[in-house]
């Protein structure tokens, strides 16, 4: 391979200096052509051997830096590109009139980022592939020098970079931005470079001049003149002069495309924008260490293991909810390895998060992202239904059962015993249930037969204890709660086949057995209140009765025995 790559470069200088001689130094004419036909006939067939050898260098997401795994298309030497192209006067003409200077300061090349300050040091054939830069050269097919920037720049830069932003540009004609435009050709400069600011001078260029309207991006003025490039003075704007254009994105490793773009009123409208109580966040209050142009500092193979990375910056401000979080049935499932399991930005969002409450059928919608199911299912009942329907504030969401950051498993004996008092928050409160005129006797006449008194000692004694007895959804069920005398709901209509899931040998007189939720009266089991009424007036009376018999016998005692001592 050296050998050939000697016979390469010898071939190349042998017909430079042949083509740039002005006569043929006395050789005939027939052995000048021989000696062409021998020398391009070498150079090309090492050529097509060497294109042959080397694979492509495929593009590469990471943002400003190389493919570290993907050999240059030809580590050429460049001996011959250096022959012509450091000392020369000669220039390009475009269709146009337009003239492009062929000569390449060779120190600014060794010293950019393609040069010799990079451990790739590319040689001109990365870019400049051979097979449009054979000797003589192919006259560029573009009409006009921008037209040339646009397609050479980024058809090269591309097979290394990600994809730059095609943004509008001040001169005529073509308007997107290339690569060149702000990086420059032979002299890229390293990424240091533009941290100590010396990039400023390429933005300030067209941002600050009088020539080019910012009327649509006038934040961009502030930001370079208050510094785009100091570490110490980083702002929203500064963030969003990239991450606001549309359509800008991420591949990741399996495929799954991770959307970069953030739209300012985006964040400025969310409970961490312009409008919450303290103060609004900064980007770099979650994204810290970021300096343009930064490395792609994703690392994540999906979206769902990006996400699982950057939830725990929630905690940073919100310790006491993200604790609570820690605990929740949420985490226990994510710690066993279930990825779906929710996190932080699963229910709040990151960059759009808002007021969780507002509207307030929101919480449920929120829960409806995993649960749907379970969410179709209170959607119909006659909870869901008031508040999707209704907006009412008052009817209960799924927080309001299952709490917020500390949600706990639903399926254990502790939750099931202590689910009446859950029941308890809203049917037990006189106010709230006068407004839709429901008893509140519900509770209490509940924790008074025979169901509510067993699971109250449960309660008591040990709650952790798995109890057979009737709670609260057993009969009216869980998330599809119907009203009382609706014929689905299997309360008034269909009373002996609720009772049937406990008792299955109970008969058509099982269910007269129960009073229902409410206390007897002469509109409700009437023949209960009158034994009731009853045994009010007769135990009282008859206890009285009893304790005057009592009373008086003692004070005869009292008197017959003072007589006798007389």
């Amino acid at each position: 391979m050296k050998k050939l790559m000697s016979n390469r470069s010898t071939s190349r200088m042998v017909l430079t200096r042949i083509s740039l001689a002005n006569k043929p130094f006395g050789i005939p004419p027939f052995l000048v052509t021989a000696l062409l036909l021998a020398v391009g006939l070498t150079w090309f067939g090492v050529s097509a051997r060497d294109a042959a050898a080397s694979p492509p260098i495929s593009s590469n997401p990471r943002h400003g830096t190389l493919n570290s795994q993907t050999p240059p298309i030809q580590a050429g030497d460049d001996t011959a590109c250096i022959l012509c192209h450091s000392r020369t006067d000669g220039v390009i003409t475009f269709s146009s009139g337009e003239t492009m200077a062929v000569q390449v300061n060779i120190e600014q090349l060794a010293a950019s980022a393609h040069g010799g300050h990079n451990d790739t040091n590319l040689p001109c054939t990365a870019c400049h592939l051979p097979a449009h830069y054979q000797y003589p050269h192919t006259p560029p097919a573009a009409p006009d020098y921008r037209s040339y920037q646009i397609t050479q720049s980024l058809a090269t830069c591309e097979r290394c970079h990600q994809p730059p932003h095609l943004t509008s540009h001040p001169a005529s004609g073509d308007t997107r931005v290339a690569c060149v435009d702000c990086h420059g050709g032979h002299n890229v400069q390293p990424k240091e470079s533009w941290y100590a600011g010396e990039g400023l001078g390429t933005c300030a260029a067209c941002h600050l001049s009088n020539e080019v309207s910012l009327t649509a991006r006038t934040d961009l003025r502030h930001t370079i003149q208050n510094g785009l490039f100091a570490a110490t003075s980083l702002t929203n704007q500064y963030c969003d002069a990239c991450h606001s254009l549309d359509n800008l994105s991420l591949t990741l490793a399996n495929g799954d495309i991770l959307d970069l773009t953030v739209k300012a009123a985006t964040l400025a409208e969310s409970v961490h924008g312009v409008g919450n109580t303290w103060s609004p966040l900064l980007c770099t209050d979650c994204h810290d260490g970021y300096l343009f142009p930064h490395e792609q500092a994703i690392t994540a193979t999906s979206v769902r293991e990006y996400s699982l990375e950057k939830y725990p910056l929630c905690g940073r401000c919100h310790e006491p909810k993200y604790d609570q979080a820690m605990d929740s049935v949420h985490a226990v499932a994510l710690a066993a390895g279930n990825l779906d399991a929710a996190v932080c930005t699963d229910c709040h969002g990151a960059h759009d998060t808002p007021k969780p409450d507002e509207p307030r059928e929101r919480l449920a919608q929120t829960c409806q992202q995993c649960h749907s199911t379970i969410y179709d299912e209170y959607a119909a009942s006659v909870h869901g239904a008031a508040l999707l329907s209704e907006n009412n504030p008052d009817v209960p969401t799924c927080i309001d059962c299952h709490g917020v950051h500390n949600i706990n498993d639903p399926t254990t004996a502790l939750f099931r015993v202590r689910s009446p008092q859950l029941c308890a928050g809203c049917h037990a409160d006189p106010a709230l249930m006068g407004q839709y005129d429901i008893s509140t006797d519900v509770f209490n006449t509940y924790v008074a037969d025979f169901h509510g008194t067993t699971v109250t000692l449960f309660e008591h004694q040990d709650p952790t204890v798995e109890t057979n007895k009737a709670v609260c959804y057993d009969c009216h069920g869980v998330h599809n709660i119907l009203r009382p005398d609706d014929p689905e709901a299997g309360i008034k209509a269909n009373l002996l086949e609720t009772c049937q899931q406990c008792h299955p040998n109970a008969t058509t007189n099982f269910p007269d057995s129960w009073t229902s939720h409410f206390r007897p009266s002469l509109e409700h089991n009437p023949l209960v209140f009158l034994v009731n009424s009853f045994y009010w007036v007769v135990i009282p009376a008859t206890l009285a009765f009893f304790g005057f018999l009592v009373l008086t016998d003692i004070y005869r005692r009292l008197i017959v025995d003072r007589r006798l001592k007389q």
